[in-house]
């Protein structure tokens, strides 16, 4: 593939993100298209259906918060903090809990067989990063790794307009409040 090619879908997939999260599943893919800055066919071109764009969505997503675990895990034995912080940064910028309900309409059943397989992969690293995360006393024992994820998911969820007009940064405030909550001592994390 050309590199202004795979510039193009590179802008479609990472627009797609933002879009379906903002948006839904049935989010006009012609708005996909104008926030990657390119025309309507170029996105046919590059995904021909539409659960072709969501799955290539939700790979790079599964990718990055992979990516994400293994910095963590990596970071953990000089400062597990910070890598732990670092990790729900990233899992909160990658709009997981807008992602999942806009990438998957009925169930994880309806993904391609290599999502599922990436899914699985990302899912092991985070669970070993979570219970890195628990080492250092960072998480409680009694927490599972999936009740992290979606704690985490649900918080990032797209929530009512208004509602950063009365309490601005939720998302943000709401991590730390839950962040300090998963810890064993309920010691905030430091900012």
């Amino acid at each position: 593939m050309r590199a202004d090619a795979a510039r193009r879908r590179e802008a479609l997939i990472l627009a797609a993100r933002d879009v379906l999260a903002e948006r839904g599943h049935d989010a006009p893919l012609d708005a996909i298209a104008e926030r990657a800055g390119v025309g309507i066919a170029t996105l046919y071109r590059n995904f021909p259906t539409r659960d072709d764009l969501a799955h290539a969505v939700a790979r790079r997503t599964l990718d990055e918060a992979g990516a994400a675990a293994d910095r963590a895990l990596a970071a953990m034995t000089s400062d597990p903090e910070r890598a732990w912080a670092e990790f729900v940064d990233t899992a909160v910028r990658l709009r997981l809990g807008a992602l999942i309900p806009a990438l998957i309409v009925e169930s994880y059943r309806e993904l391609p067989d290599d999502v599922l397989e990436i899914r699985e992969g990302t899912k092991a690293r985070v669970t070993e990063l979570v219970h890195a995360a628990q080492q250092a006393g960072l998480v409680r024992d009694d927490v599972q790794p999936i009740e992290v994820i979606m704690a985490v998911a649900r918080l990032t969820r797209p929530h009512v307009r208004f509602v950063d007009d009365v309490v601005p940064a939720l998302v943000p405030r709401m991590i730390a409040i839950y962040l300090a909550g998963l810890r064993p001592d309920g010691r905030p994390l430091p900012q």
